[in-house]
């Protein structure tokens, strides 16, 4: 089951992706809108995102070029052995936030808790057999979540892999479109130009 889920993480996010899209189209929260529930969930929902998004984008700067050929230890790397991983939860919380479902928010995190540390565990086992010893010191000083931030540490200069850093910005926006959209869908649905069959908490 793990190496299926290992394998195939990707088909099994986008098809996750569109069931959730598929509720959030066609369900709607239960609170008055606007109100205090609606107007705190958007406000943290969206600093969530841009978390999510500027992380990402750090993140990248340290990885574009370097991946699975040497050991990544500097920057975000140097409190958390998967930055990319941590921000990009941050990024779907706060989707699910500006949902203002807490239901919706729910699904978001049981996936992230179920597929992403099976899909950590399989790619640190592949680090490990290429990259050695180096890899299984920086493993060990280095939590896989949860960041220590006493560990910090940087350079003062870096080579980095421009177009590999472009693509990371390009994806760093996908979470403000997300945001965007979701925007259009409640008001559209405020409207009544887009049927809600159903309300969720």
């Amino acid at each position: 089951m793990q190496q299926f889920i290992a394998r195939y993480r990707i088909g099994i996010s986008r098809a996750w992706f569109l069931l959730v899209l598929i509720l959030i189209l066609l369900t709607r929260h239960i609170w008055p809108d606007p109100g205090l529930v609606t107007l705190a969930t958007g406000a943290v929902g969206f600093v969530f995102i841009t978390i999510a998004a500027l992380g990402r984008l750090w993140s990248s700067i340290y990885i574009c070029g370097y991946k699975n050929r040497r050991v990544i230890q500097d920057g975000p790397y140097s409190i958390v052995r998967n930055p990319l991983y941590v921000f990009s939860l941050f990024g779907a919380v706060g989707i699910g936030m500006i949902t203002h479902s807490v239901a919706i928010t729910a699904l978001i995190v049981l996936f992230f808790v179920w597929i992403y540390p099976i899909t950590v565990a399989n790619e640190e086992r592949k680090l490990e057999e290429m990259l050695g010893q180096e890899y299984l010191d920086y493993k060990a000083r280095t939590p896989r979540f949860i960041p220590a931030f006493a560990q910090f540490s940087n350079v003062e200069q870096y080579t980095i892999n421009m177009p590999q850093l472009q693509n990371a910005f390009l994806d760093a926006l996908w979470f403000f479109l997300g945001y965007g959209l979701l925007q259009g869908v409640d008001s559209l649905q405020s409207a009544g130009m887009l049927p809600v069959v159903g309300l969720l908490p």
